[in-house]
């Protein structure tokens, strides 16, 4: 299955021919057309696979739209006027349904890359994010339960993700899942940090005080998340300095053709997995990351970018900052 959904998008996508559009969503039709799909590992396997190829063609909105439309369903919204027409399934007090049931996924990361920032369309689009911002930011001593009810409220909205599903919890769950070898790992920790690192309060008219991140994690749970961020940092740091050392070391023999596995022209060895220089850069770049969380001036104060050292790399931290989508191979340089 998974080989004949690659050469139909392959196929698809030379002169003359449909598309990988097309493809992708016929694809997305047959397999979430039945209730539940998400709890189906092989289909979710599957649009594991449809979500890489989206990514890879530059499709990601065509496999999106769908899926935001059953989104808004789930959460009882019916139509494009946003009105609440039934919680069928949903018990409030739980968390909101989401196509990532539990906090992430560790195996389906292109899925959960895509499913993640179709959430994210819904959390912008009703202007939920910025009103949980701005509570946060009027009153310094509420909390971001608190915050998002009061948004909730203000925005009169009949239905708004949990708390653990807002974006920020969401792509800090997923950073600590992604294994340290998938190639969109600085993607997701990008999402995540572009949340974290944020300075909103020029947004509203207030003045800059520093980040919002930490306003999200005072909780016991929420600063064990973060800690447990702060660590992986420096797992991923190893992992790709080990790689990276193993990968000088001249092999013992030329690989013969029949131990080539699934390396061909049409599906080349991954650079992330041969290349030395880009372990040695990602390496690098999970430095900064740390660097950057571990700096409580900025979360506690403004900060002249162009100040700051070196090993801040001050141009992305304010990429980063600005929520700039900076693309995959800006990370491998």
């Amino acid at each position: 299955m998974r080989l004949v959904f690659q050469s139909h998008v392959v196929e698809s996508s030379q002169p003359g021919r449909v598309g990988a559009a097309a493809v992708l969503e016929f694809w997305v039709g047959i397999l979430t057309q039945q209730n539940l799909w998400y709890r189906d590992k092989t289909v979710l396997f599957l649009m594991d696979q449809i979500c890489c190829a989206a990514f890879t063609h530059h499709q990601e909105e065509c496999v999106q739209k769908p899926l935001y439309q059953q989104h808004k369903n789930a959460l009882g919204y019916h139509g494009d006027r946003g009105l609440l027409s039934s919680l069928v399934g949903w018990i409030a007090g739980n968390a909101t349904p989401s196509f990532i049931e539990g906090q992430s996924l560790s195996a389906e990361v292109w899925f959960a890359w895509l499913v993640l920032n179709m959430e994210g369309l819904f959390e912008e689009d009703s202007q939920l994010r910025r009103c949980v911002e701005q509570e946060l930011l009027t009153e310094p001593n509420i909390s971001p339960d608190q915050a998002l009810k009061k948004a909730q409220q203000r925005l009169k909205l009949p239905v708004a993700p949990s708390l653990q599903r807002l974006q920020v919890y969401r792509w800090a769950c997923q950073a600590l899942a992604t294994p340290p070898d998938h190639p969109l790992l600085p993607l997701v920790w990008q999402k995540f940090l572009q949340l974290y690192l944020r300075q909103p309060g020029p947004e509203y008219g207030l003045a800059a005080c520093g980040c919002i991140g930490q306003r999200f994690f005072q909780a016991s749970s929420q600063a064990a998340l973060l800690r447990d961020l702060r660590q992986r940092t420096q797992v991923v740091s190893d992992f790709h300095h080990a790689a990276s050392q193993a990968l000088r070391v001249p092999p013992l023999h030329t690989p013969s053709s029949d131990s080539q596995g699934d390396q061909s022209p049409d599906n080349p060895c991954p650079p992330y997995l041969t290349s030395p220089q880009l372990h040695t850069e990602l390496v690098r770049l999970f430095g900064v990351f740390a660097v950057w969380m571990d700096d409580e001036t900025l979360q506690k104060q403004e900060v002249y970018l162009p100040s700051l050292p070196p090993e801040y790399e001050p141009h992305r931290l304010a990429q980063v900052m600005q929520r700039q989508q900076v693309g995959v191979s800006s990370f491998y340089v």
